[in-house]
């Protein structure tokens, strides 16, 4: 099984491109901010905790973030391959998904997708993404300010682990349109699949 993370901060597009490999390749999309969502909308319990995280701006913690998406994980062990949209976000969480990957001989970390992109273009996204698709996290420029500052204190450091991700970690202009990059992430993929 293909094991691709898409890693960046909120706004650059890794949604989108999560979906267009997704269907390109016939791989199973999890996205944790996706599956937040889906508990906030159903109202249920993890939903209501979730909830109160997501609308400060901050991370919901690793213990709630892993149990979820190790779930998950367990209902596709028999896809061709996973793209991970906003998982991992912490140096535990990478830690609990090679766990995961191990214990249940899922193979391993393909590819991680660096999007880089400058923080003025992001909050432009971000506040525009909030008008159309009216997430609570995107509505407010303070919300959206502390996100970012969230992904940079927590988060934008994590695959810093120099020689273990060296070669994996391929980096990327985010403010590319989204079919240059889509063609880009294609490429890498066939490479893998070779």
């Amino acid at each position: 099984m293909i094991h691709i993370i898409l890693f960046g901060p909120p706004g650059c597009g890794k949604g989108t491109q999560a979906k267009i490999i997704a269907n390109k390749f016939n791989f199973i999309h999890l996205s944790s901010g996706m599956i937040f969502r889906d508990h906030i909308r159903k109202k249920t319990s993890l939903g209501k905790i979730v909830r109160y995280y997501i609308n400060k701006g901050t991370l919901v913690p690793d213990l709630i973030t892993t149990n979820m998406l190790n779930l998950e994980i367990q209902k596709y062990s028999h896809a061709k391959g996973i793209i991970y949209d906003g998982y991992p976000r912490t140096k535990n969480q990478i830690f609990s998904l090679e766990r995961r990957l191990k214990k249940f001989f899922l193979g391993k970390i393909n590819i991680i997708f660096y999007f880089s992109i400058q923080k003025n273009l992001i909050i432009n996204r971000l506040l525009k993404r909030g008008k159309t698709s009216h997430r609570d996290d995107d509505a407010n420029i303070l919300t959206v300010q502390r996100r970012i500052k969230e992904y940079d204190k927590e988060t934008s450091f994590i695959w810093n682990n120099g020689k273990k991700w060296k070669n994996n970690i391929i980096k990327l202009n985010a403010s590319l349109s989204i079919d240059q990059i889509s063609t880009f992430i294609e490429e890498k993929i066939k490479n893998i699949k070779k």
